[in-house]
């Protein structure tokens, strides 16, 4: 008995030391489908329901040139991305910012990027909302719904980085099905609507092609999940994945929907992919567009939960403060942008402006830090992923 009461005590003990940091960071860390999978479905937002129509609108039954285009512009920013943040190991871009930059002007850039994620939280979170009351629920009141809404996406975000990498690959498995109600249109296509095929001006091209880009902005978001990246020698590979699943996406939906209503009539429909959903017909479900926007939800909270857990690490890095009371701190802000715009015709304009900021963000700022980083030799980086505090939670909760 007494050897069967100190093997436990010492089992006890062992079981009661905190984990090692090597091991809560395996804990905290995303693996490679993970980081493949959150890339991707951080980009496919609200942006995908009416791409379709922006892109005949700026290029024509050509415009779907633009969405190949735009995935060679994105792969080479991704590359950026990465040749900046392996050149200083561990940091993200709040960290990279300052010992670039400095402090003030770093610290600075720093609270303008995590105010585009608080932006891009609130927006697309209200578009989401338009689109559920205009084809679901018209009588809704927009301030409910909205508070609603940010109940799961907080709860993603203050998850952390792994949880969002594990409910990102949850996200792409609930809404790959939805490529299958594609089928019905495409078996009723009229090839002349593709013909001629470059006859598109290369000023309307490019146009196109920007359209395109504020539909795939979201890749940025590797500029603050990096440090959490498991195998950051497959980080490259795995976010050129997920980027080219997205341009695969958008590229299959947005020929089938200009095959099937033609140039003309496909300007005058505000979301040609959730029409193209109607015209899917199964037995006991009256109306699939339903299903489909239902489904899009996991989409727009793994989208908005991640910018906000974005936004929150900038006060978490630059504070001694919890990553959770970070988040929460930035929820204020998330309702007020989300809930200002009063019409739709504002929420377009806002939206402008979040594209606008995207390009610098993702494309600009990566190429502005290198530079800077190569002329005055700034690299390494000696800060690790979690603090002594988190370690603490983690062993505690564990």
């Amino acid at each position: 008995m007494s050897q069967e009461a100190s093997g436990n005590q010492q089992s006890t003990k062992r079981t009661n030391q905190p984990r090692s940091r090597s091991t809560i960071l395996a804990m905290r860390s995303l693996d490679f489908s993970q980081t493949m999978f959150l890339i991707q479905t951080v980009q496919v937002g609200i942006g995908l329901l009416n791409l379709p129509r922006v892109i005949v609108e700026a290029a024509g039954h050509s415009g779907w040139q633009g969405i190949i285009l735009a995935g060679f512009l994105v792969q080479i920013a991704i590359w950026i991305m990465v040749v900046l943040l392996r050149r200083f190991e561990n940091l993200d871009i709040y960290e990279i910012a300052r010992r670039v930059l400095g402090k003030w002007v770093g610290n600075l850039l720093g609270l303008l990027f995590a105010f585009y994620c608080v932006f891009a939280t609130g927006l697309v979170a209200r578009s989401y909302i338009e689109v559920v009351q205009s084809w679901l629920f018209p009588t809704t009141s927009t301030p409910v719904f909205f508070l609603l809404f940010l109940i799961p996406c907080l709860y993603c975000a203050t998850g952390g980085a792994r949880v969002l990498g594990r409910f990102a690959v949850v996200t792409f498995f609930a809404t790959a099905w939805m490529l299958i109600l594609m089928f019905a249109p495409a078996r009723e296509v009229q090839l002349d609507y593709y013909l001629p095929l470059f006859d598109a001006p290369i000023d309307k091209l490019m146009a196109a092609t920007t359209k395109v880009s504020a539909s795939v902005i979201g890749f940025e978001m590797l500029l603050v999940v990096f440090p959490f990246v498991q195998r950051k020698d497959k980080v490259l590979l795995a976010s050129s994945i997920g980027i080219w699943i997205t341009q695969v996406i958008y590229l299959m939906v947005t020929l089938v929907a200009i095959g099937f209503y033609g140039e003309k009539f496909i300007e005058h429909l505000i979301s040609p992919t959730l029409h193209m959903f109607k015209i899917v017909q199964l037995p006991m479900i009256e109306r699939m567009e339903q299903i489909g926007i239902a489904t899009w939800s996991f989409l727009i909270v793994n989208t908005t939960g991640t910018y906000l857990w974005a936004a929150g690490r900038y006060l978490h890095t630059l504070t001694a403060w919890k990553e959770r009371t970070c988040i929460y701190l930035f929820v204020p802000f998330v309702i007020g942008i989300g809930l200002f715009p009063r019409n739709m015709f504002l929420l377009d304009e806002f939206e402008g402006y979040l594209s606008l900021a995207g390009y610098f963000f993702a494309g600009l700022l990566p190429v502005l830090l290198l530079l800077l980083a190569l002329i005055f030799k700034k690299k390494g980086g000696v800060k690790e992923d979690s603090s002594p505090q988190e370690e603490k939670e983690e062993s505690t909760a564990s």
